[in-house]
């Protein structure tokens, strides 16, 4: 396990169209932390705010070169 800190709000999808025009679901919170972890096939894993897990980096081996976690997320 690896605990992260989240360094930049992060957004998605509602899952409902017209509610994506309104607002966004928050995904993950700035200066929240996170546990995270990697699956099978090496990616790095962790929950949002409502329990629904993502994968948030390529790998474990990689985050010094992955650009969208590290415009995210930081080790903690």
């Amino acid at each position: 396990m690896i605990l992260i800190r989240c360094i930049k709000n992060v957004y998605g999808e509602t899952g409902d169209t017209a509610l994506d025009l309104l607002e966004e679901r928050l995904l993950f919170k700035l200066n929240n932390f996170y546990m995270a972890e990697t699956d099978d096939d090496g990616h790095l894993l962790t929950q949002d705010e409502e329990g629904e897990p993502h994968i948030i980096a390529d790998g474990r081996d990689i985050l010094s070169k992955d650009s969208w976690f590290h415009e995210h997320f930081v080790l903690a």
